[in-house]
């Protein structure tokens, strides 16, 4: 703030709400993550936009609010594909996924991560394999009739 980093800012404030995150203390963590949304929106900060979108949908997801953290997941989306980053395009969709499954949608969270894996596939990336096993098993589960 000092020197007057606006993205630098933003980015820091997604940081710290991220490593809040990861420490479990979600409610902290929220708060850093929607400021640094807020210094995205006023500044025009789109290739920032997207992380903390992802952020924040993680926050949203362990404090039970599944709808509202697929919602930020689809911004998050809508920002890495405007900007062409298909590696966080993709980790978003497996984030969309897991939350879909979390909300037993199953049919959403297969598709979020038949997408992320194309991608994945598509860049040779080794998260590829870590996304496999998810699929197969709700692949099982949708296809697997309810009593």
């Amino acid at each position: 703030r000092a020197a007057g980093d606006k993205p630098g800012e933003a980015a820091a404030l997604n940081c710290v709400g991220w490593d809040h995150a990861l420490l479990g203390d979600y409610h902290q963590a929220r708060g850093f993550c929607r400021q640094s949304l807020t210094l995205c929106a006023e500044e025009g900060f789109p290739w920032l936009e997207g992380n903390a979108w992802d952020s924040l949908g993680y926050v949203e997801h362990h404090l039970g609010s599944l709808a509202e953290a697929a919602a930020c997941y689809r911004r998050a989306l809508s920002s890495f594909r405007e900007g062409g980053d298909r590696i966080h395009e993709a980790r978003s969709l497996t984030h969309l996924g897991d939350t879909c499954q979390a909300a037993d949608d199953l049919v959403q969270a297969q598709e979020a991560w038949q997408q992320a894996l194309a991608i994945l596939d598509d860049l040779q990336h080794p998260e590829a394999d870590q996304l496999r096993p998810k699929l197969a098993g709700a692949g099982d589960a949708v296809s697997e009739p309810r009593a």
